[in-house]
């Protein structure tokens, strides 16, 4: 349990677990400003190798316990749904937060990955969460933080995964590249010179809103012809299920599997949407340079089937460097990258500087 030790102003309360191993300041200066602050609240020296990462989707909450090198010691999980109170949910995640604690008593801070735009002031959410709407009622930073006498952040969770890959994952060799998350949508960030890009309201880019086909009338796009509506696992099953009305299948790994077995109305799908994100990612290194993008969620599964494919679309849309075209790959923590990288980017504010 917390204790205060210091104050009577809640803007300069200090609270300091049992043992005063770490310390969370609640108010106007929520967090520490840096590293040397986080070392100065370790006495005992050395590296703050373990962190909690959570990874809040809108209907399962993942947990981890992470090692310095990306490492998830012990996991956990918490069913949610869109309509839950804020108080029932911060209820569940700290009880499952609580289990990892007692595991790994001695956490150097707790990241937390949201589906939206948190403030990385306050921790407060700016504008709308519709997958979990009552995330906005409160700071998840400032309550887990003092909950457990540990600095801890928030972030959006697709900064949180892309941060997980480039730490510890696939995007380890690269300075520059795009991580995408295919899904019921298109989510991800970019990376540019090792630093998660994201805007300064904590909104990291919109890449499933860039229009490729404006013309298109069939779809009702917030932005005419968004790539999410053409390249996501939603619109590849939808695809299928329009050319083959009777078709079991119901999700982009079945319609992937029946393309691998040669169904020629799979393969056609498969292979329209990979030109729509040969042409998506055309764009992105074109302007950018991107040396690499990483490809995550359902349709990661299918491995170097559908990521070949992807390649070979992309040099119809980039103009190549000699000997250097972007390289086209598959996530390597798949459902875990969300934990790790929330869990990373905690421990790469609070502990001391790591090499990468």
């Amino acid at each position: 349990m917390a204790r205060r030790l210091l104050g009577a102003d809640p803007a300069a309360m200090v609270w300091l677990r049992a043992g005063d191993r770490a310390w969370h300041r609640s108010g106007q200066d929520d967090l520490p400003q840096s590293r040397t602050q986080a070392q100065r609240a370790h006495p005992q020296g050395g590296l703050m190798v373990t962190a909690i990462g959570i990874d809040i989707g809108g209907s399962l909450v993942k947990l981890g316990a992470v090692d310095g090198s990306g490492k998830v010691l012990a996991r956990g999980t918490v069913p949610v749904h869109r309509d839950i109170e804020f108080s029932d949910f911060v209820h569940l995640v700290t009880k499952a937060t609580e289990e990892l604690t007692r595991q790994f008593p001695d956490i150097a801070a707790i990241g937390i990955g949201v589906p939206g735009t948190p403030n990385p002031e306050t921790g407060m959410l700016n504008g709308r969460c519709p997958a979990i709407p009552a995330l906005l009622k409160g700071s998840l930073s400032k309550l887990f933080g003092i909950r457990f006498g540990v600095p801890a952040i928030v972030r959006n969770d697709a900064v949180c995964a892309t941060h997980g890959e480039m730490r510890h994952g696939a995007g380890r060799p690269f300075s520059r590249f795009a991580l995408l998350t295919l899904g019921t949508g298109i989510g991800g960030a970019m990376v540019i010179d090792r630093k998660v890009i994201d805007g300064p309201d904590g909104l990291p880019p919109q890449l499933g809103c860039i229009s490729l086909d404006p013309a298109r009338t069939d779809i009702a796009d917030p932005v005419p012809g968004m790539v999410e509506n053409l390249a996501s696992a939603r619109a590849l099953v939808n695809r299928y299920r329009q050319l083959k009305p009777d078709t079991d299948a119901t999700n982009a790994e079945a319609v992937c599997d029946l393309a691998k077995q040669g169904e020629p109305i799979a393969l056609q799908v498969v292979d329209e949407v990979a030109r729509w994100l040969g042409q998506m990612i055309g764009i992105m290194s074109n302007m950018l340079n991107i040396e690499a993008a990483i490809i995550g969620g359902g349709l990661a599964l299918a491995g170097p089937f559908f990521t070949d494919r992807i390649a070979r679309n992309v040099r119809d849309f980039v103009l190549l460097k000699p000997g250097r075209p972007p390289v086209i790959v598959a996530v390597e923590h798949g459902n875990d990258a969300g934990v790790i990288g929330a869990a990373a980017l905690a421990l790469d504010m609070f502990a001391p500087a790591r090499k990468e």
